[in-house]
């Protein structure tokens, strides 16, 4: 297994390329911008991009899905729950004049799998499965990548956790995935859509916000 980072976009969303050294198939988790650098990278390093892999479908998460999935064919998925964000007015009217700048660049070609609780798919003799996780958006979700990672999206990062101020985004909803993670059996290393990358024992020791939500 192999596993490429990259930070992209204005916000600084997290990236990740993942593929197989022998067979050469691989999935992209949200690709949220700097579409020709990422494609570049999947051509010099031959990876057979099967599955464009979404966490969730805010804009930064997002904006490189239509050129990669012309470049390569690759499959989209994602949650039914966040079809809502995949109208560029609905997904960007929140943010004002940075929102209206961003309108010209939403490029989506629409789902090919609606992912929902327990949803699979394989690639390269690997298995990425979807667990649904909502609080940051109606639609977050979770990868689990075999028994070894968890692409977590902006639903829990290092020692924190996405937020939930925005449109579709509930508190409660958040601390319920926070718990359902902290239960998880296993260690993992989690793989976040924004800051460091942590481990989920780390975040079951020095994580605040799944410490309220295990004790709540």
């Amino acid at each position: 297994m192999q596993i490429k980072q990259f930070v992209v976009g204005d916000v600084a969303t997290n990236c990740y390329l993942v593929w197989d050294e022998k067979s050469h198939e691989g999935a992209i988790v949200d690709p949220g911008d700097c579409a020709e650098q990422l494609i570049q990278t999947i051509q010099e390093d031959h990876v057979q991009l099967k599955y464009i892999l979404l966490t969730h479908a805010h804009f930064d998460h997002i904006l490189a899905v239509g050129a990669i999935q012309r470049a390569t064919g690759a499959q989209v998925v994602v949650s039914k729950k966040d079809e809502y964000l995949l109208d560029a007015n609905a997904a960007l009217s929140p943010f004002g004049a940075y929102g209206r700048q961003l309108m010209r660049r939403f490029d989506f070609p629409g789902a090919d799998i609606w992912a929902e609780e327990g949803t699979s798919v394989t690639f390269g003799g690997m298995t990425a499965t979807y667990y649904s996780t909502p609080g940051h958006t109606p639609g977050s979700c979770v990868i689990r990548l075999d028994d070894a990672v968890l692409f977590t999206g902006d639903t829990l990062f290092r020692e924190n956790c996405g937020r939930t101020d925005l449109p579709g985004g509930n508190w409660n909803d958040m601390l319920r995935s926070l718990k359902k993670l902290h239960d998880m059996p296993g260690d993992y290393r989690v793989l976040p859509g924004h800051e460091g990358l942590s481990t989920l024992e780390h975040e079951r020791q020095h994580n605040p916000y799944m410490a309220e939500a295990v004790n709540q």
